[in-house]
């Protein structure tokens, strides 16, 4: 698997069709996000209840998840569907020598597509018990959002369990449904996928 990462930041592989400032001289945008370091000299003021989160589409829809739980982004070079049929909404892929399960993310909404996206990515999240990977068809940008504007999850927002979304935010005018990765990592699909992947 290829992807980024960076001592305390977390590096983004972005699509050329998403470019932005730091574009390296191979065309593959990269952006990184770290913490603030406090400057000699300058009076630091009360720190704010934001979050960062990273913004991904699925078809036409936009998701996002807190970067909290994201470990890397990676190219979904390699994936490997499972053997067996209960295990098809995931995929497998070996990063740094670990079997790693992966949810094909189109699937869980209700898509039944078998092929990937030329900007698909995967993101390596951070659960309560294991890590995964989000496989979605493009990653989009990251924004910060004030903690108090993340609102309840609306009912009858999803036929998915409500566990696996934290809430929404609104960007740009849009409603976008924020994912948990505890709950993510809690579906029956993925804890089978990894005891298939041992």
């Amino acid at each position: 698997m290829k992807g980024l990462t960076f001592g305390g930041v977390v590096g983004i592989v972005t699509s050329p069709h998403t470019r932005r400032a730091g574009q390296h001289h191979k065309g593959t945008g990269v952006e990184r996000f770290g913490s603030a370091t406090r400057r000699a000299g300058v009076r630091v003021q009360e720190p704010r209840l934001r979050e960062r989160f990273l913004l991904f589409r699925i078809e036409d829809e936009v998701y996002d998840m807190g970067i909290q739980g994201l470990q890397e982004v990676l190219l979904p070079d390699g994936a490997t569907i499972l053997a067996r049929s209960s295990h098809q909404l995931c995929v497998s892929v070996v990063h740094r020598g670990r079997s790693i399960p992966v949810l094909r993310m189109w699937l869980l909404f209700g898509d039944t597509r078998t092929e990937v996206s030329e900007t698909a990515r995967v993101l390596l999240a951070k659960g309560k018990t294991r890590s995964f990977g989000l496989l979605v068809d493009e990653v989009l940008e990251m924004v910060e959002v004030d903690g108090s504007q993340i609102a309840p999850l609306p009912t009858l927002a999803t036929i998915l369990d409500p566990a696996c979304f934290r809430g929404v935010i609104t960007h740009q005018e849009r409603v976008v449904l924020l994912v948990s990765e505890d709950g993510l990592d809690s579906l029956d699909e993925v804890i089978l996928a990894e005891k298939a992947g041992r």
